[in-house]
């Protein structure tokens, strides 16, 4: 049993032209593209590119430990230090990246990054994002339960066809969470006549799609180049459909925290594998699948704005934001959620219900309890006023 920073020690002396890519790589590569990259490597435009060591160097002059440490998003927190553990091995410091881009957009709700990672002997690894803690990216991931598709899943089809059309080369697909979904999604969509440029896909505890999506032709002409990893207790990874057969990966850690890649235990090349995800995880898909399809896609729609907004009234833009004055963020939710229309509530705790396996009602929280909240919050900002 080892982690990614260890298979790094084992397998990190020896390059892609001496040992192909594996899943353990893919995942690693996977997770480069969280990182904004914004003044270290140039946009597509610009055509820049540097290699992975360089780009490491920068940012480690841009950034601290601490503050990476601080840092609400996991994923965020963790990938600084994997790009160093990377930079400093044969197998990944030389690695050319280009191709970056990154947009995030509040109008149209989008938070969509990418990055090209060249292997060499004409082969190269599309990386595309996650997640990152912006609330509007977390807006963007609840769109995708009833919006098809949503503008980072049409930017991720741009930007796999733009590098094929320009670039003769065998390509690898990949990311972690949205990112996943992003891979698989461009790949079906991409022109059929780029496909035998397509090596694999990985989809690392990345949600599915639609039904509708996931039969028709065009996602079974590439379901086969699929694969799919999530941790026992996913919960991300088993939302919506998939249809290609997901690998189970044995984790360090409990509960949501799987999601967290550098939990995913690591054997050789590949990963510890498990024979089926637990049975809470499949309750709580199967709870949350039965939610959603009760609703129509205006209800998600009119649910997905009202759970924006009540998070919005705190002025955060991140959720770093949110972490910083818990007090004040807590206050500004309860206030906003008791001016939620009756309808959004009952929808929340309906969420809540099904991502629970219940199938008893669930009271709104007691008034006791809110207003202790209220008050502390209350307390706590009459302290800062008063310095």
């Amino acid at each position: 049993m080892a982690s990614l920073s260890e298979y790094l020690l084992w397998r990190g002396d020896i390059t892609f032209e001496e040992v192909s890519l594996n899943v353990v790589d893919a995942l690693l590569l996977s997770q480069v593209s969280y990182l904004d990259f914004k003044g270290i490597i140039g946009d597509e435009e610009e055509r820049q590119e540097a290699t992975l060591a360089q780009i490491s160097k920068r940012y480690w002059e841009l950034h601290t430990q601490e503050e990476l440490e601080n840092c609400v998003s996991f994923a965020l927190r963790t990938t600084g230090i994997l790009l160093r553990e990377m930079a400093q091995t044969r197998r990944f410091s030389s690695l050319l990246l280009r191709n970056y881009a990154s947009r995030l957009d509040t109008k149209v709700q989008e938070q969509f990054a990418a990055v090209e990672i060249v292997l060499g002997k004409g082969e190269s690894y599309i990386s595309y994002s996650g997640t990152d803690d912006s609330l509007i990216g977390w807006k963007e991931d609840f769109n995708m339960c009833f919006l098809s598709p949503v503008p980072a899943q049409t930017d991720a089809l741009a930007y796999l066809e733009r590098i094929l059309e320009n670039e003769n080369r065998k390509v690898y697909i990949g990311g972690h969470s949205k990112g996943g979904n992003l891979a698989v999604y461009a790949t079906v969509k991409c022109k059929r006549m780029f496909h035998r440029n397509i090596l694999r896909v990985y989809n690392f505890d990345g949600p599915g799609f639609s039904r509708e999506f996931i039969e028709g032709f065009r996602y079974q002409d590439v379901k086969e180049k699929i694969e799919t990893w999530v941790p026992e207790s996913s919960i991300v990874g088993m939302l919506l459909e998939h249809e290609e057969d997901y690998q189970v990966v044995k984790s360090k850690h409990n509960g949501i925290m799987q999601h967290d890649v550098t939990s995913w235990e690591v054997m050789g090349p590949g990963f510890i594998r498990l024979p089926e995800v637990k049975p809470a995880s499949r309750r709580m898909a199967a709870g949350v699948k039965e939610w959603l399809g009760g609703l129509k896609p205006e209800e998600l729609e009119f649910f997905s704005n009202c759970i924006y907004e009540i998070l919005s009234a705190t002025e955060a833009k991140t959720l770093a934001d949110l972490n910083n004055d818990k007090w004040k963020s807590a206050v500004a939710i309860i206030r906003s959620y008791n001016t939620m229309d009756k309808k959004a509530k009952e929808m929340l705790l309906a969420l809540i219900k099904a991502m629970m396996g219940l199938n008893v009602k669930r009271e709104v929280p007691q008034k006791a309890a809110k207003k202790e909240i209220k008050e502390k919050g209350e307390k706590e900002e009459a302290k800062k006023r008063s310095k």
